[in-house]
């Protein structure tokens, strides 16, 4: 049974019987449709022009393309790059290993500290082009994937019909606007997200919204004052550091791209926006380093690390990342 959708304007129900767009029940709006997959960021919503063209390209494509072909066009169709391209085609052929990898640490931990969820149903904020999607359609009964970004999911919907997946809906949506209604979701995903989003706490306020009771969250959010690695995104280290302003500056001259769709979140920012949200019921605790291709040891060494209150906190502050777990 699919999921029911509301309209992002007025919470009604959606009618998504016809075949080019969604009708709302209430206030009657229409939200177009491409490939099945329906844009309901709501009224206001811009998209830039370069997403426009793109689409029109993997749209006469997509049929006939293959899915390494289909991320060719939709990366150099974007100005926002650069040089890093070539990391970027990498990260996308290689998503689905690293998705279940991620999914797994994720799903083990939630279940050590809040015990597991039910497998009902789960939704993937920022999905992308789909790296945890698959593995969440191993494990959960129907899986939503939401991201604003209409050429992602178009890459996400291609690497489903690869694998033969069909449990999966994909809608284009903003995480702080989830067009669900109250508890529809055991369990809420958000990998490599929190830190592209722009309200925090309006992200965190919708995860709890349509989380069932005893349903779960778990996120990873890259640290703001890692001391240690690279900002994955721009490869240059110790960029969080800098003032906002002056980090946007300084990878545009050591880059050449923009840096405003990335905001690294601190220890302390994650911490007073779970609290506000869900109260106790959450935790920031070390990842699983091996998730992210580290040596196993080191997750031995976190392990005894975790045991001992006053080093591990302070231990966060500085650490690459954070594994952010919650529950209703």
């Amino acid at each position: 049974m699919t999921l029911s959708l509301i309209c992002p304007a007025c919470s009604q129900t959606l009618d998504r019987s016809h075949v080019q767009r969604a009708v709302c029940t209430g206030c009657r709006l229409e939200y177009s449709q491409t490939l099945g997959i329906p844009d309901l960021r709501g009224p206001g919503a811009v998209t830039p022009e370069w997403d426009v063209a793109i689409v029109e390209q993997l749209v006469a494509c997509y049929q006939q393309a293959t899915y390494a072909e289909l991320i060719d066009i939709r990366l150099r169709g974007a100005p926002t790059f650069g040089d890093l391209i070539g990391h970027e085609v990498d990260y996308l052929l290689t998503q689905n290993e690293r998705g279940r990898g991620m999914v797994g640490m994720f799903q083990t931990r939630l279940a050590q500290f809040f015990g597991p969820t039910s497998r009902a149903a789960a939704l993937d904020i920022g999905c992308g082009s789909g790296a945890s999607l698959l593995a969440l359609a191993e494990r959960y009964d129907q899986v939503v994937g939401i991201d604003p970004s209409l050429p992602d999911l178009m890459l996400a919907r291609k690497a489903l019909e690869t694998e033969g997946i069909t449990n999966i809906q994909l809608i284009q949506a903003y995480g702080q606007r989830i067009p669900f209604p109250d508890g529809s979701f055991d369990y809420v995903n958000a990998l490599n997200v929190l830190e592209h989003v722009f309200d925090l706490s309006a992200v965190l306020r919708e995860a709890y919204r349509v989380l069932r009771p005893a349903g779960g969250f778990g996120a990873d959010s890259r640290n703001r004052y890692d001391l240690f690695l690279p900002e994955p995104h721009v490869k240059i280290r110790w960029v969080g550091l800098l003032p906002r302003r002056w980090a946007k500056r300084y990878v545009r001259w050591r880059r050449g791209v923009g840096y405003d769709a990335t905001r690294l979140l601190s220890y302390a920012e994650l911490r007073r926006d779970l609290h506000r949200h869900f109260g106790r019921r959450y935790k920031i605790v070390f990842p699983y380093a091996c998730a992210y291709g580290s040596p196993a040891w080191i997750d031995r060494w976190l392990s005894r690390l975790e045991r001992m209150p006053i080093l591990r906190d302070l231990a966060l502050w500085v650490f690459p990342s954070h594994l952010v777990l919650a529950r209703r």
